[in-house]
């Protein structure tokens, strides 16, 4: 009887042992993870956002390396820019006088008010005045003035890299208009400064992959006063101003390509009437210039093929909010195909809504008023992988 009550109590034991082997196995087999290629690893961080991406930086090695190239960078851009959706984009607030705020599209239009978050850049502790010169694939360019210098800082918001332009050394920073875009043709991002002070009025041009300025042909036209702060607006590859003719003073649209380094006068649209202002911005790609009536209405056009005066269509026209005070209509932001469109009416955000002709104001916490506003991506591009690298136009 002991005999069989120690081999029952043996192989019970087994059993148990066989059926934890056979647990720990098949736990070590559900755990192991399916080998992935490099390719197809690349091609699913292709579609995740940037905040994702940044964070997925310290996964590994292999990732820290993928995720940091600028070809990586280059193809996720071109993914961005095919994305109809305003998730991708944010609105880039300026306030009196060094401080800048982020908030999504998104919030905007679709939620209750937006949600504005501190954004922290390396020369913020200079404490001086800062305008935003214009914003392309996720760089910002943003001018800082420093007594009787201009500090100009090419920056990505999302990933806090940055670069400080070489400085012009002293001299009047008044009266100087720049513009910031890509050239497609070089492969390079580029600044323009047009300086308005007596005399010629001097153009100056920046490569980031050179790392220096070079003066070129001087402006053709004039800004009118109002005007000459505004920055050149980037559509098709070419800056753009309202300015004026310097004979008659007639209202032109000066185009600047930045592969060519050409002026060239973009036809206008036929107004019907008088213009008052004009200005002009970039929606969402197109050039629109906005014309202001002797401050009761505000007309916005949009060109729809760059350069062709025939493919200018009249988006809205748009009376002046709350005329018990002096508002000025700025510009329209981004527009949705449901007929809703962002509006700056001098440091307020405003929904109108071309169907219902009704204003909605948007409020965004912590935030009463503005200065100005960008819209801008957010991306991997870094304004350090393209100083002094060899151009491959065939990549």
């Amino acid at each position: 009887m002991a005999n069989e009550s120690s081999r029952l109590t043996t192989t019970q034991s087994q059993n148990q042992t066989r059926k934890k082997q056979m647990f720990i196995t098949l736990d070590e087999e559900s755990l192991k993870l399916p080998e992935l290629s490099l390719e197809l690893i690349f091609a699913i961080l292709l579609l995740l956002p940037v905040k994702s991406l940044i964070r997925f930086k310290s996964v590994c090695k292999s990732w820290l390396a993928m995720i940091s190239d600028p070809q990586f960078a280059k193809k996720h851009l071109s993914l961005l820019t095919k994305d109809d959706t305003i998730d991708p984009w944010r609105i880039m607030i300026r306030f009196p006088y060094h401080d800048l705020k982020s908030c999504s599209l998104h919030s905007i239009f679709h939620e209750p008010y937006g949600y504005a978050v501190d954004l922290d850049f390396s020369l913020k502790r200079l404490r001086r005045d800062v305008v935003i010169v214009g914003s392309c694939d996720g760089l910002v360019c943003i001018s800082f003035s420093e007594g009787q210098i201009d500090i100009l800082y090419i920056w990505n918001p999302s990933t806090r890299e940055s670069h400080i332009l070489p400085s012009f050394g002293k001299g009047l920073n008044r009266g100087i208009s720049y513009g910031f875009g890509y050239d497609s043709s070089n492969d390079d991002y580029k600044v323009v400064r047009v300086a308005f002070v007596n005399g010629p009025h001097e153009v100056k041009v920046y490569s980031l992959r050179t790392d220096s300025w070079r003066r070129i042909q001087d402006f053709p036209n004039d800004l009118i006063e109002y005007n000459c702060m505004e920055s050149g607006q980037l559509v098709n590859g070419s800056l753009n101003w309202a300015s004026a003719n310097p004979s008659n003073h007639s209202w032109v649209i000066t185009g600047f390509d930045l592969g060519e380094e050409t002026y060239r006068e973009i036809p206008q649209p036929d107004y019907g009437k008088k213009v008052f202002g004009l200005s002009v911005r970039a929606l969402r790609g197109c050039l629109c210039a906005v014309c202001d009536f002797a401050f009761t209405i505000a007309e916005f056009w949009v060109m729809k093929e760059y350069g062709v005066k025939e493919s200018w269509t009249k988006l809205v026209t748009i009376p002046y909010w709350r005329m018990q005070k002096p508002v000025c209509c700025s510009g329209p932001l981004w527009y949705l195909k449901d007929g809703r469109i962002l509006v700056d009416f001098t440091g307020e955000f405003v929904l109108y809504d071309l169907a219902e002709h009704t204003f909605n104001h948007r409020p965004i916490y912590g935030i009463h008023d503005f200065h100005q506003a960008e819209i801008y991506l957010e991306s991997l591009v870094s304004p350090n992988a393209f100083m002094k690298v060899p151009i491959d136009l065939n990549e």
